[in-house]
């Protein structure tokens, strides 16, 4: 803060005195510089002898510095003056200068007031985390307090073992720094994370335990499962749903031809495709099967991995319906003539049945006139 100047009198007008602070909220302990400036304007008429500058309040003094100098008119000096406070609150400070014209004149006092808020000492170094789709865990440092935290360590332990360090830059007031640690090779998600850092010469820690959020990479599993059996084929529909958090592209799932399983032509295997995260999409598969269980073989590609895994099916298990074999049916002839499932004729019987009931009609018509 600047302060305005001060004289004693109208005929120590010349000389002009301002103050200003490095900061104007320090800490208690926490050094502050003041800049005082005695300037001895042009006009004066004569040189000004800078007998002594203090920094002071009515009741306490700071600093003092003696024998400052001598200004010519139009010249200027400005000295540095150092100090810390002990107890927190507002100082409404002075800079007291004493003056007089080298030809003789007494001293005076000039006086410029400059004001300070002293806070209260505040170390509060926190930890916040986040891991990204690679397992990478970022840990983040941050100042809270109104210190600068300095020699910074952060270290990652599993099962009380320290498993890694890193070092982090010096970390003013509100400031921040990041460090990352590869924790996808951890065998547990919890993890202890603790920041060590020193403030005005005493070292602090700061711990935290969390529970990474890790990516879960995009899983195929036959779900849903139906089992139709026709004749000596089995098919199998369901589904092939996504259990994990990324997205899966090239799903083929397919019987293999194994003892006792063979494919039924081209339906031994079917291509889903690409299925998103927690998504699904339906196949079918047909085969000859003579075991109560059927390999099923899931391919895929995630994260730019290709996984070929195996899933076994219980169709013993399964609820199933069961149908008949295929027949083949004749087909209609061009008068609409077919023929039943039982295979007799059906326009034989029915031309015998309308020349029954013709015979019958006849004899009841003759037996009628006699």
């Amino acid at each position: 803060m600047v302060g305005g100047a001060t004289v004693a009198s109208a005929q120590q007008s010349a000389v002009n005195v301002s103050v200003e602070s490095s900061l104007d909220e320090p800490v208690v302990g926490e050094s502050v510089t003041f800049n005082v400036t005695v300037t001895n304007q042009a006009g004066s008429g004569g040189v000004v002898d800078v007998s002594s500058i203090m920094l002071r309040t009515n009741e306490e003094h700071y600093e003092r510095i003696e024998d400052v100098g001598s200004l010519a008119p139009g010249g200027s000096l400005t000295v540095q003056m150092t100090t810390t406070f002990e107890e927190a609150g507002q100082k409404n400070l002075r800079a007291h200068v004493s003056a007089g014209r080298q030809s003789g004149g007494n001293l005076r006092a000039y006086y410029t007031p400059v004001t300070v808020d002293v806070q209260e000492l505040d170390i509060n170094g926190g930890l916040s985390t986040t891991t990204n789709d690679s397992d990478e865990t970022t840990v983040t440092f941050t100042n809270y307090g109104n210190v600068k935290l300095s020699d910074v360590e952060i270290a990652a332990a599993t099962d009380d073992e320290v498993r890694d360090r890193r070092n982090a830059l010096d970390v003013g007031p509100a400031e921040a720094d990041s460090v990352t640690f590869e924790t996808d090779n951890y065998e547990t998600d919890t993890v202890t994370f603790t920041v060590a850092y020193t403030a005005r010469g005493e070292r602090y820690e700061t711990t935290r335990t969390v529970t990474l959020n890790r990516q879960v990479t995009g899983e195929i599993r036959l779900t849903g499962l139906e089992v139709t059996e026709t004749g000596a084929a089995t098919s199998i529909e369901g589904e092939a749903a996504n259990i994990g958090g990324t997205d899966v592209e090239s799903v083929l799932v397919s019987i293999p031809d194994t003892d006792g399983i063979s494919p039924v032509g081209g339906s031994g295997e079917y291509f889903v495709g690409s299925v998103d995260a927690s998504e699904f999409a339906t196949f079918e598969l047909t085969a000859n099967v003579e075991s109560d269980t059927v390999p099923i073989e899931i391919a895929y590609i995630v994260d730019n991995n290709r996984v070929t895994t195996t899933q076994t099916i219980d169709v013993s298990s399964i609820t199933t319906t069961t149908g008949a074999a295929a027949q083949n049916q004749p087909e209609a002839t061009a008068d609409g003539d077919r023929q039943g499932s039982s295979g007799l004729p059906v326009i034989p019987i029915v031309v015998g049945v309308l020349l029954i009931v013709s015979l019958g009609a006849a004899g009841l018509y003759l037996w009628n006139r006699e």
